[in-house]
């Protein structure tokens, strides 16, 4: 609908027009009725509309400075004046002030106001619908030139360049005006992939909110140009000059760690590499094929950081002469139920970054470590999860980092820990373990206990008294405890904001969540922190 204000000071010209005015038939809404300016004013900058009607002479403020404010807001407004004043200077004033329609009081007749408000409606739902129409035309172009950049840079690093002076020109359309000046390529890549995957749920939810960050930061403002390569990695191009007043390395910093920080902000870590600058197509091509394949210097690096690219030896030895030590201490770990398991992981992390084996090295190693131990528990794992994840060799595959692997073998070893005390009990039923597994595959979603019984086939009254009676508490309050341990662990590893935190973990009020987190914790989320 056609938003409407109505402004005068004479309320029964305000009531006349109110009533006498088919308005949801001319596709209106009155959204006010004011009696001067100043509330007239008032009311816009809570709803702006698309038509102003309103009377010149009001207390507190006339129409005509009402027009100019609000139209200064709104530049499309649409304004009819109604007045008594009968004067070529008002008249005049109110051309100026881009006013359409000019109706005096006393010769004011319901048919004839109806007939201007059809035309006007008439009018702005054609200019809405081009608008809509460009819109849509600038969202598709967007997409076109997005998915031209894309296999731009592909093909720059895939193939052979045949036609420079082709690529060139390519480049200079895309943002780079001086060509011929030298250019600095970093490349972006996310750390945490899975993770911000599930939190997004789709891939392309995830890269749209990406890209639309860069371009905030660097394309718009035309500092660089940003080029997506893959789900993960997206290049940036900065043009190179060199000057006496500023160091170009420097300014590109600053840019990059603000870019970072944007990223940080939505819960999303990425870190950028950059390389030294380009002089030609050629050298460029060279430099970021090299950044590309910079897989071992990535794993090992720092997640969030800004760091330059450097030839990184890896070591040649073999690492699997250390695998019978490693499993030999998780086993005894896992069999003590110790909490000394984050030491130990950390320890052997360390182990491998001062080693420095390479990364599919590592990613075979520890995956085999994982799978070894796996069989021993997998037959005790009776629920299966439709929405689990896939098998461990997928998940670790698409582990870019050892960062990533440390966290996610910490996670595996705590939850195989918590499963042998569980087989150590001994006691409980394989309906309250089956739901002990429910839950742990449902942390981020509402959980019910309704929910759960029907899952398991159980009446929900029964399904309640035995778990309370073999647990000590109720599910509920055995949910909450979990997801409270999950979120502390957020707390300890992660920069995410509380909010962030209660969403992954299926609480859409962040206000009862807190308070949850203080019940359970004696302290608020953010003094948790804290004291961490």
């Amino acid at each position: 609908m056609i938003k409407v204000i109505l402004a005068d000071d004479h309320y029964p010209v305000i009531e006349f027009l109110s009533k006498s005015i088919p308005w949801e038939e001319l596709g209106l809404e009155v959204i006010a009725l004011c009696s001067d300016g100043r509330e007239a004013l008032e009311h816009s900058e809570i709803e702006m509309p698309d038509v102003l009607i309103t009377d010149i002479g009001m207390p507190r403020m006339n129409g005509l400075e009402l027009i100019e404010l609000v139209k200064a807001n709104n530049p499309d407004l649409e304004v009819i004046i109604l007045s008594c004043h009968d004067e070529f200077q008002y008249a005049q004033k109110a051309l100026k002030a881009g006013v359409k329609e000019y109706i005096l009081k006393e010769s004011l007749q319901p048919e004839e106001l109806t007939g201007i408000l059809r035309k006007l409606s008439e009018s702005i739902q054609a200019r809405t619908a081009v608008r809509q129409k460009n819109d849509r035309l600038v969202r598709v172009l967007d997409q076109n030139t997005s998915s031209i950049k894309n296999e731009f840079i592909r093909n720059i690093i895939s193939n052979p360049i045949i036609n420079e002076h082709k690529l060139l020109l390519e480049l200079q359309h895309f943002g780079i005006e001086d060509v011929t000046q030298p250019c600095m390529p970093v490349l972006l890549y996310l750390n945490g992939y899975l993770e911000v995957k599930e939190r997004f749920q789709t891939e392309e939810l995830f890269t749209f909110a990406f890209d639309n960050i860069v371009n905030e930061i660097i394309d718009a403002p035309r500092l660089g140009v940003s080029f997506r390569y893959s789900s993960k990695q997206s290049f940036l191009l900065f043009p190179f000059v060199k000057n006496l007043k500023i160091n170009p390395y420097e300014v590109i910093r600053g840019y990059l760690a603000t870019l970072l920080r944007a990223f940080e902000r939505i819960g999303i870590t990425v870190s950028a590499v950059t390389y030294e600058p380009a002089a030609n197509l050629f050298e460029l091509k060279k430099n970021m094929t090299t950044l590309v394949s910079a897989n071992d210097q990535r794993f090992y690096a720092s997640v969030g950081s800004i760091y330059k690219w450097i030839p990184f030896k890896t070591s040649e030895a073999d690492i699997f002469p250390y695998y019978q030590k490693a499993i030999d201490e998780i086993r005894q770990l896992i069999a003590l139920e110790s909490q000394d398991y984050g030491i130990v992981v950390k320890e052997w992390m360390q182990f491998l970054r001062d080693e420095r084996f390479t990364a599919d090295s590592v990613r075979s190693w520890t995956l085999k470590l994982m799978m070894d131990i796996d069989l021993k528990y997998n037959s005790l794992q009776h629920f299966q999860d439709q929405h689990a994840i896939g098998p461990l060799h997928q998940y670790v595959a698409q582990m870019d980092t050892l960062h990533e692997i440390e966290q996610f073998f910490i996670t595996f070893i705590r939850d195989k820990i918590h499963l042998a005390g569980e087989i150590k009990q001994g006691s409980q039923r394989l309906e309250i373990h089956e739901a002990k597994k429910y839950v742990t595959a449902r942390l981020h979603e509402k959980i019910s206990m309704e929910e759960a019984a029907l899952t398991l086939n159980l009446n929900p009254s029964y399904f309640s008294r035995i778990f309370k009676s073999e647990t000590g508490e109720t599910f509920i309050e055995y949910v909450t405890r979990v997801k409270m341990e999950k979120a502390k662990e957020k707390l300890d590893q992660s920069s995410n904001t509380v909010e962030q935190i209660a969403e992954s973990l299926g609480y859409d009020n962040t206000s009862y969540f807190i308070k949850l987190f203080k019940t359970h914790s004696g302290y608020s989320p953010k003094d948790y922190r804290l004291l961490k």
